[in-house]
């Protein structure tokens, strides 16, 4: 957006919200008046307005000029032409054949003027209409939003892809379809969602609940913004309200204030929780989770008000595999869970991270899952909780059982010597987690282990010491 621009057009269209002279423009007027002589309002015909608007005032067609095409001539008639519009928008009624069609004729024309870089709550508050905001949610509602390149679209059923995944609870994959879709440019639905969304929110939300579309909700998400995922909080599509974390997401990482961006993601969470989405979404949230990211603010407090049905989604959906950069976040996860939940939840919480990961047990019963160190793990912190919150004398008697089975090794028969080197590191990957349930129980303030370095240099050629998951 150019800053010039939105600087002035703010001022415009504040001024315009004052009583004062009312002019509409040139080509908006001439419009309106062909409409009365039974001319339509399609398309081509609004295109043509946005033409004469733009030999009009040519800075709205080229914002980066807006400081030497606007001179205060140029600035007054674009007061007057936006106060005009909003006149006849703060007194539209549907009381004839053609008010639908000079509601979005009225609508271009302000998207025209700027509407998009103003404040559009104050221009809002300044219409206060009623049956503005039902013609507006009649506009949506039968709005027939399309692709933007129809006929070459990169995923040419895009809207059933999305419903169907949505359906089938494939959330991971509409996160890989949204970048490749994109919904044709629509100016009348523009300006209708941005002012439908300050005069009645829920007026919007039953609107793109009747028009379950895609495209249109595509088209909305992209005109609210960051305003959008508390519209998706109205609408009970789980689809859209799973796409909405990422701008939440989005949203925090770049300092925006426009709402509580932790208490938005935690109610779209539980609201997603009493539903049959929910496994789908922390199979698609828990992907790649990452430090830093609101979901390890939202999610700990969302799990502790849950119960163990929703926990075992959870459990399931984090990745074992090579995850050693998920093993801090979900650290940060599990310690603020049992913070919000209680020892006695946690404990729980902790004993079916330990029976997920003990079956796993780093891919011993998978095809060609190798081991050339020992291994980092997303369930890391639980495990090693879990281990902590065993007796010293059975923590004890199996850290010793473990350290001998390493030291022992080679007395077993293995097919090769990768398999035998890979049962190696298991055991150790298993250890470092006991001894680590050592030290928490013995007060170790870091929630994570250390990497398991080879004891000596002969250990390292020996077994071929190689760790994949060593950050450079």
């Amino acid at each position: 957006m150019n800053e010039a621009f939105a600087k002035l057009a703010c001022e415009v269209f504040a001024a315009a919200c004052n009583a004062g002279p009312s002019t509409l423009p040139t080509g908006t007027a001439q419009f309106l008046e062909r409409l009365k002589n039974g001319g339509e309002c399609v398309a081509d015909t609004l295109e043509s307005v946005g033409q004469q608007l733009a030999a009009q005032f040519p800075f709205l067609r080229h914002r980066s000029l807006v400081v030497e095409q606007c001179d205060d001539i140029a600035r007054a008639t674009w007061e007057t032409g936006v106060r005009a519009v909003l006149e006849r928008l703060g007194n539209w009624s549907p009381s004839n054949l053609l008010a639908f069609e000079e509601l979005s004729t009225l609508l271009y024309t302000i998207d025209v003027l700027g509407l998009d870089s103003t404040d559009v709550q104050h221009v809002a508050a300044r219409l206060g209409n009623a049956a503005l905001a039902c013609g507006l949610q009649h506009l949506i509602c039968d709005a027939n939003v399309s692709s933007y390149l129809p006929g070459h679209e990169r995923i040419p059923n895009a809207e059933q892809e999305i419903n169907s995944s949505g359906e089938q609870g494939n959330f991971l994959k509409i996160t890989y379809l949204l970048p490749h879709i994109m919904p044709e440019p629509r100016p009348v639905l523009w300006a209708a969602v941005r002012l439908l969304w300050r005069l009645d929110p829920t007026k919007l939300a039953e609107a793109m609940t009747i028009n379950d579309s895609v495209f249109l909700a595509l088209l909305v998400r992209l005109t609210l913004q960051d305003d959008f995922p508390a519209l998706s909080l109205l609408v009970p599509i789980m689809w859209l309200k799973y796409v909405s974390i990422a701008d939440i997401e989005k949203a925090h990482r770049c300092g925006s204030i426009a709402h509580n961006w932790a208490e938005l993601l935690r109610q779209l969470l539980l609201q997603a929780a009493d539903t049959t989405a929910w496994s789908g979404w922390m199979v698609a949230l828990l992907q790649a989770p990452y430090s830093g990211s609101l979901m390890c603010i939202a999610l700990p407090k969302v799990l502790a008000s849950l119960q163990m049905q929703q926990w075992s989604a959870f459990v399931l959906a984090v990745r074992l595999h090579f995850s050693k950069g998920a093993a801090e976040p979900i650290a940060c996860i599990m310690e603020a869970f049992a913070l919000e939940a209680g020892e006695t939840a946690a404990i729980s919480m902790w004993s079916m991270c330990f029976d997920r990961w003990n079956d796993w047990n780093y891919g011993k019963n998978e095809h060609q899952a190798y081991l050339f160190a020992p291994a980092a793990c997303a369930f890391d912190y639980p495990v090693a909780m879990y281990y902590s919150k065993m007796p010293s004398y059975e923590r004890n008697e199996l850290e010793a059982a473990l350290t001998l089975a390493v030291e022992t090794i080679e007395q077993q028969w293995f097919e090769s010597a990768t398999d035998l080197i890979t049962e190696r590191n298991r055991l150790l990957s298993r250890q470092r987690l006991v001894v680590h349930g050592r030290m928490l129980a013995n007060g170790e303030a870091n929630r994570l282990p250390s990497v398991v370095p080879p004891s000596d240099a002969y250990t390292s050629v020996r077994y071929g010491y190689f760790d994949v998951q060593a950050t450079t």
